[in-house]
């Protein structure tokens, strides 16, 4: 919802973070729900580091970052009751 509403949508993450204060503007006033969607954004960025390195792909639910299914089911039971009317177990993927 805030991507619809920022000026300028063709800047780069590296480029907004980068500024003291974040250079980044938006049509509407950041008020109500749109001020705590923006606040929860910004928590969630301060702690990201950007590097000029290649983008990597990593899975954070084991810890050499390959997906395995078993980490994948041991969050899905860790993260409490699974609805009866889920059919995950029947769903035909490779």
């Amino acid at each position: 919802s805030l991507y619809n509403i920022v000026q300028r949508k063709e800047d780069y993450v590296a480029t907004v973070l980068s500024s003291v204060p974040l250079n980044i503007q938006f049509r509407r006033s950041l008020v109500g729900e749109r001020w705590n969607a923006w606040l929860h954004l910004v928590r969630r960025l301060m702690d990201v580091q950007l590097s000029d390195q290649a983008d990597t792909i990593s899975w954070k639910l084991t810890s050499n970052g390959i997906f395995s299914v078993k980490s994948m089911y041991l969050d899905l039971i860790d993260s409490g009751p699974l609805s009866r009317s889920l059919h995950i177990w029947k769903i035909k993927v490779p």
